[in-house]
């Protein structure tokens, strides 16, 4: 019997060429979802998406945060998109997402992760859902409801199935 982890075992666990990225912040809880992804075999790159001009210095911050993680990490100008209503985004889709699908679908990436506090939950007809994070606190899961699921299938949250006091302990773990 082999003791490989393969995807749909229950793990979690993704093929190592499996590519994502990810919504970069200059905070610890984004640094652990770096981490979490890392380790369960994908191949990282971050995105700081600035949707307004005033948000060059946060992305700026972001571009260092994951550049001390050891990962590449582009810059989104993507104030057009914020300034585009729902029919030009496609129903359901924020400016955020559509500029994180847009810049993955260009750099070949399959898979999009965002530091939000929700789960994705795929029923057996394939539909997705998403689902309150573990434990108590911060909850996005509403924020994210709404999303078409096109985007959910290719949605991956890594702090949801985490307490808050986890994802702490994890940071001090990691040193981020």
């Amino acid at each position: 019997m082999s003791d490989t982890f393969l995807p749909g075992n229950g793990f979690d666990t993704y093929e190592s060429q499996d590519k994502v990225l990810i919504q970069m912040a200059d905070t610890a809880a984004c640094a652990v979802a770096v981490r979490i992804l890392q380790q369960q075999g994908f191949a990282v790159a971050g995105a700081a998406v600035r949707l307004a001009a005033e948000q060059a210095a946060e992305a700026e911050a972001a571009k260092q945060a994951a550049e001390k993680l050891g990962i590449e990490c582009i810059v989104l100008n993507a104030e057009a998109l914020a300034g585009q209503d729902a029919d030009a985004l496609g129903e359901g889709v924020s400016p955020l997402f559509a500029a994180l699908l847009t810049a993955a679908d260009k750099l070949g990436m399959q898979y999009v992760a965002t530091p939000h506090r929700a789960r994705v939950e795929t029923a057996s007809d394939g539909v997705h859902t998403v689902c309150p994070p573990a434990g108590v606190g911060a909850d996005d899961s509403a924020a994210l409801a709404a999303l078409p699921q096109a985007v959910l299938a290719r949605l991956i949250l890594p702090l949801g199935d985490f307490a808050p006091e986890d994802v702490a302990e994890m940071a001090a773990d990691f040193k981020v």
